[in-house]
């Protein structure tokens, strides 16, 4: 009963969404609508050269094509009247300011003859209900050229931002039969975000809020804007950049300039394939340097940022590529050689990325872990209960056993306890110690945050005095979101340090549990428990640190990242109504006075303003950061609390194994109770290998009925590797040619965590080798660099070989450095430190990745080194809380050293 409460717990708990939302974000001409029709495979986008998604536009699977217009509701809309005519430059008054720009205006052609007038008091009367209403639109003949330009005209009326009608549509849902959007993903088409007008680019913000995946497009050959920036770092605040895929557009256009320029100055052009490499190179460059523009130190929040945006995906593509393509029309310069314009491959990018980092990914994973834990749990119960049966010959002995174990074990537990409480109280004072260093830090934040401010102000103070008699000023729009996306790396870096605190208490309470869980061994070895009963406090302890330490870092980094998510909510209704009231005393100069004397009054409300938003940031980061403290205080307590109750329900259940032994032999159902418990197991196991895919953990096969590996074997053969024709290293070339016969695999399921390199290199398998080889392509990037000074050192721990050889590809050259500075200072703490040669070599050959041990045994690695997730929370401070992304290694030896291992 038990049992089942958990697992309807955790499907209660556990919502499946609907569907994927994926949005599609770009700047105007970005080429977002060809892109999107392209994807759906049809063309129910506009694609005019005026900016034709003026509202949101929602793609769904349906049978039909259908779109549905839903506009807004009579309330909404009065609403918005009112406050128009209150404040005509409030941000949320920006719809019905462009709706009457549109009064009196008539749309013309590019002839500039007038084609429609607007009566916008009809048109108000026609759409706009109490409670809403909606349009619907019928593609009524599929296929048919003429129908399809009809539906997309009528649609255009609704979309088209040089139409009034956009102003009143709340949203656009279409319904679409295609692929993609059976795949069970809802596609969001938005408007530019650099539209000047603010209330659309409030829709695209809205629209990117709880989606499993971003599609953020650039066009080929433009720089990467300001725009992109914001938003770009706008999703690195909220922590969903990685759920975000850079999409280059146009790369057709790009190239055909290129082939012209190369022409006109006869010159060879370079291929596609350099054009999109050297691109891609330039956008990572982009990239990067966006994060440098907020800082420029090596601190560790900025080191994790650069990895998140690091591991961001690139694909370039070309619609009119992909629909010439699919019409049958010659194409030239594919992109890729079964995919000319990038599309295909985009779609299958996009549904890998929702498979492992959307919503229901996330559901899929708590389902599983929760499912895993429960199932295993029972499974333990049963086992012990069966070995109770078999080995409990006298029910009052082994009571007597238990109870002198409890009575000699509250020794050990008080001393645990006392321990572990004095470590809490030791986090709590660093945590107040940490209060005040956060308030210097505070200050300088709040120095970030003027500068912002000062934008704003030395814009203000330019304008001309009309304009400011207008009072057209002083409305500091999408501040909150500016000083946010300047401040969050350094508030980010507070909380970090607060929770390396907890990092830190950590690492001391598993010294005290280690002790604990020794004299809970020697004590049951004492009093001879074991003999009756499968009693393993041991292995009780080191399951609850383990849930303990998965939970708090699940917690840990929600916490800090819903701490950075509002910083864009610093300022109160109270502060805004004093810098609206500021706003109030200068907003009536009018004409008098000086040019001068209007900008000393308007200098004079941007100094209220400062202090007023320096006040409101500092009071909401201090109290997030007490309130933080709080929290890590809380789990803290909750982790030795945790272990204990794991021991008392140990031993209660041990109480009940001895009961239910006794009973059993009393009433002759030991073999009953046998059956069914052992028929039970088996079909837990069952179900848990049918329903949740995701729990293969480490396979290993006996080394004795391993056959050799064959070409069609499911597991890669080692013959395939890279071969090394260097002089001295032929060592290497007899293992990868030698090693066939498979000893192990690891199969990494995606978001699991405790995969340290100890754990996938162990002693076991590299003890015996004095050289070793990495051969890994992609070692350059800083959380790379990072992986490969992990393994290095787990390595040189473990066996202290006297080489190991680096081998990568030309990567390793690129950058600024930083990778050769680190590795080189590596090379001489392992030569001090274990006496072990390091080198690295480039090899611009190599594909594959292995690591190669000179004893006969050999690593496949499916991603290399380059297995673990960025790291946020707890995991920042600690390899064994990290998520890893799914890949297998494959462990192979030669014949020489399974018959070494035999003797």
């Amino acid at each position: 009963m038990k049992t089942a409460e958990a697992l309807g717990e955790i499907l209660t708990s556990q919502v499946v969404p609907d569907w994927y939302k994926v949005a599609v974000v770009g700047r105007f001409k970005a080429g977002k609508s060809a892109f999107v029709n392209e994807l759906l495979g049809a063309r129910l986008a506009g694609e005019d050269t005026s900016p034709e998604t003026a509202a949101v536009t929602s793609f769904r699977h349906g049978a039909t094509v259908k779109a549905t217009i839903r506009f807004v509701g009579r309330e909404v809309w009065d609403g918005l009247r009112q406050l128009y005519q209150e404040d005509p430059k409030h941000i949320d008054a920006h719809r019905m300011k462009m709706w009457m720009s549109f009064d009196g205006k008539a749309r013309k052609n590019s002839d500039g003859e007038v084609v429609e007038t607007f009566d916008l008091a009809s048109i108000e009367m026609n759409y706009i209900k109490l409670g809403g209403h909606s349009v619907e639109l019928v593609l009524e003949q599929p296929g048919d050229r003429k129908s399809e330009n009809a539906f997309r005209r009528r649609l255009k009326e609704f979309t088209s931002g040089t139409r009034p009608h956009h102003c009143l549509v709340e949203g656009i849902e279409i319904t679409s039969p295609s692929p993609l959007l059976d795949e069970g993903v809802l596609l969001v088409d938005t408007p530019g975000l650099d539209d000047t007008e603010r209330f659309r680019v409030t829709l695209t913000e809205k629209a990117v809020e709880d989606v499993d995946a971003v599609l953020f497009l650039t066009q080929s050959g433009v720089a990467y804007g300001q725009s992109e920036k914001d938003f770009m770092l706008t999703l690195l605040r909220r922590g969903t950049v990685k759920q975000l895929i850079f999409v280059i557009t146009q790369v057709d256009k790009t190239y055909e300039q290129h082939l012209s320029a190369a022409e006109d100055n006869d010159e060879d052009p370079e291929t596609i394939a350099q054009r999109v490499q050297r691109e891609e190179r330039r956008i990572r460059d982009e990239i990067e340097s966006t994060l440098n523009e907020l800082s420029s130190e090596d601190s560790p929040a900025m080191r994790r940022y650069r990895e998140q945006l690091g591991v961001v995906g690139l694909v370039f593509t070309s619609a009119r590529k992909h629909r010439d393509w699919k019409d049958k029309k010659d194409v030239s310069h594919w992109l890729h050689p079964d995919d000319p314009g990038g599309i295909e491959r985009m779609k299958s990018q996009l549904l890998e990325l929702l498979s492992t980092e959307s919503r229901l990914a996330l559901v899929a994973q708590n389902i599983a872990d929760g499912t895993q834990s429960t199932l295993d749990d029972l499974l333990a119960v049963i086992e012990n209960r069966l070995t109770a049966m078999r080995n409990i010959k006298d029910g009052e002995v082994a009571e007597q056993r238990l109870a002198d174990f409890r009575n000699q074990f509250e020794a050990a537990r008080t001393s645990f306890l006392s321990a572990a409480e004095s470590d809490v109280a030791l986090l709590r004072k660093n945590l107040t110690d940490a209060d005040t260093r956060n308030d210097l830090i505070i200050e300088t934040i709040g120095l970030l945050a003027e500068r912002e401010l000062a934008e704003f102000e030395t814009h203000d103070v330019g304008k001309h005095w009309r304009t400011r008699r207008s009072g057209r000023w002083g409305y500091m729009y999408s501040l909150q979101g500016r000083v946010a996306n300047r401040i969050f790396p350094r508030v980010q870096q507070m909380l970090s340090d607060m929770t390396e605190h907890f990092a830190v208490f950590v690492g001391h309470f598993e010294k005290h549990l280690s002790a604990l869980s020794a004299s809970s061994a020697n004590l049951a070895d004492k009093l001879e428990l074991g003999e009756t009963l499968p009693f393993d406090l041991t292995k009780t302890l080191s399951g609850s640190l383990e849930k303990s330490l998965s939970a708090a870092n699940e917690l840990i980094a929600a916490e800090e990242q819903h701490i950075i998510s509002l910083l864009d909510d610093f300022v109160s209704d109270e502060v805004s109504d004093k810098i609206s009231a500021a706003r109030g005393k200068v907003s009536n100069i009018f004409g008098t006075g000086t040019t001068y004397s209007q900008s000393l009054e308007v200098r004079q409300f941007y100094t209220e303003v400062k202090r007023l938003l320096q006040e409101a940031l500092t009071v909401h980061l201090r109290a997030r950061c007490g309130t933080f403290a709080k929290f890590l205080a809380h789990e803290a307590d909750g982790v030795p609390r945790n272990a204990l109750a794991e021991v008392q329900a140990t031993l209660a259940s041990a109480e009940q194994d001895i009961k239910a032994a006794a009973m059993a032999r009393i009433g002759g159902e030991r073999e009953a109770f046998e059956h069914d418990c052992n028929e039970l197991s088996v079909q837990l196991k069952d179900v848990a290998g049918a329903c949740i895919p995701f729990l293969d953990g480490v396979d290993s096969i006996e080394v004795e009925k391993s056959p050799p590996i064959t070409p069609t074997s499911s597991i890669p053969t080692a013959e395939s590797a890279w071969v090394s024709e260097a002089p001295g290293r032929s060592w290497i070339d007899e293992v990868q040619r030698e090693a066939k016969t498979t000893v192990q695999r690891f199969s990494l399921r995606e978001g699991d965590s405790s995969w340290t390199f100890g754990r996938l290199f162990p002693a076991s398998l590299l003890s015996g080798c004095t050289r070793l080889a990495l051969i890994d392509p992609y070692l350059a990037k800083p959380h790379q660099v990072r992986n490969l000074s992990e393994f290095l050192l787990v390595v040189a721990e473990t066996v202290k070989p006297k080489e190991i050889l680096v081998i990568t590809s030309n990567t390793w050259t690129e950058g600024n450095g930083t990778n050769v500075r680190v590795t080189a200072q590596f090379s001489e703490d392992l030569f001090r430190n274990f006496g072990t040669s390091l080198s690295v070599d480039v090899d611009t050959s190599i594909h594959d990745r292995y690591v190669v041990c000179d004893h006969g045994v050999l690593f496949k690695l499916g991603r290399g080194l380059d297995i673990y997730k960025p790291a946020t929370g707890l995991a920042v401070h600690r390899p064994g809380n990290r998520r890893v992304r799914r890949t297998e290694i494959d462990v192979f030896a030669m014949q020489e050293w399974i018959d070494r291992r035999g003797t």
